[in-house]
């Protein structure tokens, strides 16, 4: 049965679809097999991402009220590695119910479902949140961002998700930039968010470039061996944070 997260954020703009697109790669590169959800209703990003937008023909919500069946819904990137695009309209038979039914249709032919949450705090992000039960939190190292974060968690835990259960990714990360004060450093965005650090992902170019052009990331990219990282540590081995 796959263990299931729901990647969410306070605010948009924080690389959180990059982010579950390099995990579950990360992932797959280990031999684990991965269905990416994408939950960004009307604003899909993940079949581009990907490269498999002009492949679209059906998404999530087709299974979710019976207009085609499991396997018809799944976008292949690789052997490892399928996608849910999401619908362009929010179905009406949406609810918590309903999609963890979605979910259990899936559960037992992945090691790790990742759904990709639109940002913000409403109820959308909190319906796939309880659904999953694990949630992994994106910030920029900004006040803004960091606060946002700091508000989606509080709001996961009044939703019912267990302190543990969600953690904290600091994406587009400068060390010189927090050097010359322009940048929160790690501590600070901890202290704001109260949320316990998953990993750092550095601001790299090379990463940027390769998500517009659909690319995975050259093997020597400073982000990748990052990524790596936090695939190791959801697979529940013990790699320290190097920053």
């Amino acid at each position: 049965m796959a263990k299931i997260f729901t990647v969410l954020s306070g605010k948009g703009g924080v690389g959180k679809s990059t982010l579950c697109v390099n995990i579950a790669l990360s992932l797959c590169q280990k031999g684990k097999k991965v269905l990416l959800i994408d939950g960004d209703i009307s604003l899909r990003s993940l079949d581009m991402l990907l490269g498999l937008d002009g492949m679209v023909l059906y998404d999530w919500s087709d299974v979710l009220e019976n207009r085609c069946d499991t396997e018809k819904a799944r976008l292949f990137y690789d052997d490892n590695l399928q996608l849910l695009p999401a619908p362009l309209e929010h179905p009406e038979s949406l609810s918590e119910e309903s999609f963890k039914v979605l979910l259990s249709q899936y559960s037992d032919s992945y090691d790790y479902i990742f759904i990709d949450s639109p940002a913000g705090v409403g109820k959308l992000p909190m319906i796939y949140a309880k659904c999953a039960g694990q949630c992994i939190v994106v910030a920029t190292p900004d006040n803004v961002s960091a606060r946002s974060a700091g508000v989606m968690g509080n709001e996961l835990v009044k939703s019912g998700i267990e302190d543990q259960n969600i953690k904290l990714v600091i994406n587009r990360f400068d060390p010189l930039a927090v050097v010359f004060g322009k940048y929160l450093n790690v501590d600070e965005i901890i202290d704001i968010t109260y949320l316990s650090l998953l990993g750092v992902i550095p601001e790299e170019k090379r990463m940027m470039y390769a998500s517009v052009n659909d690319k995975e990331l050259p093997s020597r990219c400073k982000a990748k061996i990052c990524f790596s990282n936090i695939a190791e540590r959801i697979s529940g081995k013990d790699i320290p944070l190097n920053l």
